[in-house]
């Protein structure tokens, strides 16, 4: 009697977790969500397509609440780092970040997409990737004018980037 109830039990949890994993493949809500991220990675015009440039300078690393952080009794310095952003056709984003204290550079891969347009600047969101454990993010926004950008990393203070190749 006992097994044929614990049998039952099994059947039921079993019939359960299959049904629930078949909703999750057919899930409407995240067709939507792959939908709409297909429709953000469209390329920029070709004019903004390039090489920026820009040197973003030493700082003090600052914690969640926008204090200094301090470790051991000090503030936590960061160098100033050379940046050189590629935007590339549909959505590519490369970045090559060189430490001015010892010349050190990571390079990074990812993608970008539009988040903002109106008619003098356009707003970008880069998300990086070493291919190992760094998953840097920057926002991107260009003056349509002139191509001078302003980027901004999560943690990070802005600073400039220019447009360096035609």
């Amino acid at each position: 009697m006992n097994r044929v109830i614990l049998f039952c039990l099994l059947a039921m949890v079993s019939c359960s977790n299959e049904s629930n994993s078949s909703k999750e493949q057919v899930d409407p809500n995240q067709q939507k969500t792959e939908i709409n991220s297909s429709e953000n990675s469209k390329s920029l015009e070709v004019k903004y397509l390039g090489i920026y440039h820009g040197i973003q300078a030493p700082y003090y690393m600052k914690n969640q609440f926008g204090d200094d952080m301090i470790i051991n009794g000090k503030k936590v310095p960061v160098p100033g780092i050379d940046y050189k952003f590629i935007l590339k056709e549909e959505g590519i984003v490369n970045l090559q970040q060189s430490s001015l204290e010892d010349n050190t550079r990571y390079y990074y891969d990812g993608k970008y997409s539009i988040i903002d347009e109106d008619e003098n600047f356009i707003s970008i969101a880069c998300k990086l990737s070493d291919g190992k454990s760094s998953n840097p993010a920057y926002n991107l926004k260009i003056a349509k004018r002139n191509l001078k950008s302003t980027c901004k990393g999560s943690n990070d203070p802005e600073f400039e980037i220019e447009k360096i190749n035609n």
